[in-house]
């Protein structure tokens, strides 16, 4: 710059340069304000959704570790009976599975069946929560009873089963234990509740392949332990195998028996002591075999239940019982027939149905028919056997107690049911001479029936001394081998006149069963 030159305009110059300079600054200043606000607004927005970040982890994993729960928990209710807790059906049939797959490369094991003694009648008893109660403490006992790697399961009902893993001689030693333990009382609601187990053994190994045959066998066996009177464990073994397949002929021939008719009707009379007299007879089982011998009801009756041709067989012997009876009845001869009516039969009420309806084809009077009941039949339930008996009242027949003296001997039912007619049983009479308990039991029932006008037929009298200490009792009516053995004909002992015999041969061939009726019994 000259010094002849002004300064103001170099001092503006200046001014405004360091105006520019302040403005600048104040605006560095703001950037770097803005700059630190931003950055911190950044800082604790990160900080945030950090923290946003691992709270949704967690909720996820937590979420996730409840899913696996519930999906555990699905796993469980699928395999678990609901009851119990433990394996239910599905599960078992797994475990099962598994266990024969692997008893391929070695080893084996032993399937256990399992069925409570008597279960039916605590339910029905006490009801349905102490049955669940007791159910539930039974598979407590199980569980506790075997090792971890055992399985326990209930089918349903009171049937369990268990699936022993360690070889097969491990198997009839925890089916002890579970006998032991399911032995002793279970106390519900303050009440000591008994109970036992029927079991059926059946082993595995590298041979076995199909499930269904093992479950039979076990069931087999377990069927076998019932049948022997419970309270016991059977293993299944060729011996068993070679009694089923005997089972299976006898039901194949029981079957065409029946529907040909070859199971017939045969009579023991009872006597009538004071009359010198036979007054009525009890209509019974006989099977005409093929190799010519005939058998009783206890080498085939089984086997007709078991295929459920009891009522089939009974009736067919039935109608021609009162085809053949009916003439002697007429003429005064027969007072009455007695027919056996089994406990289930009685009480889904074939009885009730099936009876008037084979009185009308027959034209057999009703009062000369004495329908016998066990006792057993008439315990399941008060209110419907009541019915059930004078539904068969009022048809006019008659009603018997059979087998009376043994089993519960319920006094009770004398009074409440209309009973006309008691069977004292053969085990009183067959000690009344040499047992004086037996005696005095025999006189007690005698002198009761005659309080209550009650008629009694002492069964199995096979000795004069016998015969004469019941009728010294009061006892008129009696059968057994002393006096006749059964046979096939009434005229046996109820001889019909000629002519009435003629004409009774007449009223049979029209009465016979037809073809039609012998095929509708077939089926």
């Amino acid at each position: 710059m000259n010094a002849t030159e002004p300064a103001a305009p170099w001092a503006e110059r200046v001014r405004r340069l360091e105006a520019r300079l302040a403005r600048e600054q104040r605006a560095r200043t703001q950037a770097e304000q803005i700059i630190e606000s931003k950055s911190l607004e950044l800082w604790e927005a990160n900080r945030a959704l950090s923290g946003l970040a691992a709270e949704l982890e967690s909720r996820v994993a937590e979420r996730t570790q409840e899913l696996s729960r519930e999906r555990h928990r699905a796993l469980q209710l699928a395999e678990t009976d609901a009851l119990t807790g433990v394996a239910n059906r599905a599960c078992f049939n797994q475990q099962l599975a598994h266990a024969l797959q692997a008893s391929r490369t070695g080893g084996g094991g032993s399937l256990i069946m399992l069925d409570l003694d008597g279960f039916k009648a605590i339910n029905d008893a006490h009801g349905h929560a102490t049955g669940d109660a007791l159910l539930v403490a039974v598979a407590r006992r199980m569980a506790a009873a075997v090792r971890p790697s055992d399985v326990v399961a209930r089918l349903g009902g009171d049937e369990f089963a268990l699936i022993v893993r360690d070889g097969t001689s491990a198997g009839p030693d925890v089916a002890e234990r579970l006998l032991r333990a399911l032995a002793e009382p279970v106390v519900i609601d303050g009440r000591r509740t008994h109970t036992g187990c029927s079991i059926g053994v059946a082993h595995f190994g590298p041979d076995t392949h199909d499930a269904d045959a093992l479950l039979r066998d076990a069931d087999l066996a377990l069927y076998t332990s019932k049948r022997q009177g419970r309270g016991r464990a059977t293993v299944f073994d060729q011996a068993l195998r070679s009694e089923v397949s005997r089972r299976h002929a006898l039901q194949d021939e029981v079957r065409r028996a029946v529907a040909e008719e070859r199971i017939e009707p045969w009579y023991q009379p009872v006597y009538d002591q004071r009359r010198g007299a036979y007054v009525g007879a009890e209509m019974l089982a006989r099977w005409h075999h093929g190799d010519g011998m005939v058998r009783t009801p206890a080498q085939f009756l089984a086997a007709v239940e078991g295929l459920d041709l009891l009522d089939a067989m009974t009736e067919s012997m039935l109608r021609r019982a009162l085809v053949e009876a009916r003439p002697h009845v007429e003429a005064g001869l027969l007072a009455h027939l007695a027919v056996n009516v089994s406990p289930a039969q009685f009480n889904r009420g074939w009885a009730q149905q099936r009876l008037p309806r084979l009185l009308a084809e027959t034209g057999y009077p009703a009062q000369a028919l004495v329908v016998e009941i066990t006792e057993t039949a008439l315990l399941q339930d008060a209110a419907t056997t009541g019915e059930l008996l004078r539904a068969l009242k009022a048809e006019g027949l008659r009603l018997a107690l059979d087998d009376f003296g043994v089993g519960y001997s319920n006094f009770s039912l004398l009074r409440r049911l209309p009973i006309d007619l008691l069977k004292l049983d053969r085990t009183l009479v067959c000690d009344i001479v040499t047992d004086a308990n037996a005696r005095a039991l025999a006189e007690c029932v005698l002198d009761l029936a005659a309080k209550l006008h009650i008629d009694v037929v002492a069964e199995g009298v096979e000795d004069e001394a016998q015969a004469r200490l019941l009728a010294e009792a009061g006892c008129a009516c009696m059968q057994g081998f002393w006096f006749a053995r059964p046979a096939r004909r009434l005229e046996t002992w109820f001889r019909l006149p000629q002519p009435v015999r003629k004409a009774a041969s007449a009223t049979a061939a029209a009465l016979a069963p037809t073809a039609h009726d012998a095929a509708l019994v077939a089926r």
